[in-house]
């Protein structure tokens, strides 16, 4: 690891799924408070991996008041598939929360995850096809703004109706 959250104030121009992976892996590894994932459908190229799962698993176990909220607007494939934070949802239900946007956000392209309210990955464009985005692991002006817009969002959405059936 060569960033440092809150520390490495560098940007980060990446153009493929590996480089968001690994860098989506970095920023939960170093996450001690707060993980916030907006997704279009759960990525599986970042997010359903061992290294992110444990990340995930270490943080939600760091102390009872840790929050991992992820947005997807479309759960099916991670559904069908058994993707790994689906499950850790299911067993770590006071720490890692998933909801769908509400029908006034569900246009919206881009994908990001925000650590610690200052580093974060941002893709304009959040689509098994484009993987340029921006990372920096310590801009809490822009890791704040998309907080923002992430708790606005978070506000007026729901549970997903495909995933209740995970809680049967």
């Amino acid at each position: 690891m060569t960033n440092i959250l809150g520390e490495t104030n560098q940007a980060h121009h990446l153009s493929t799924a590996v480089e968001n992976r690994d860098i989506a892996i970095e920023l939960a590894q170093q996450a001690r408070h707060q993980l916030d994932i907006f997704s279009q459908t759960l990525d599986a190229g970042l997010y359903d991996n061992d290294a992110f799962e444990r990340a995930v698993f270490d943080l939600a176990r760091l102390h009872p008041s840790t929050r991992i909220r992820i947005l997807v607007q479309d759960a099916s494939a991670a559904l069908h598939n058994g993707h790994r934070l689906l499950r850790l949802s299911q067993n770590l239900t006071s720490s890692v929360f998933i909801r769908k946007p509400s029908r006034d956000h569900r246009d919206e392209q881009g994908a990001f995850i925000i650590a610690d309210g200052v580093g974060y990955m941002h893709r304009v464009v959040g689509n098994q096809y484009s993987y340029n985005a921006i990372a920096n692991f310590m801009a809490p002006q822009q890791a704040g703004q998309l907080g923002d817009y992430f708790n606005q969002v978070w506000e007026h959405a729901q549970q997903d109706p495909q995933l209740r059936r995970l809680y049967v």
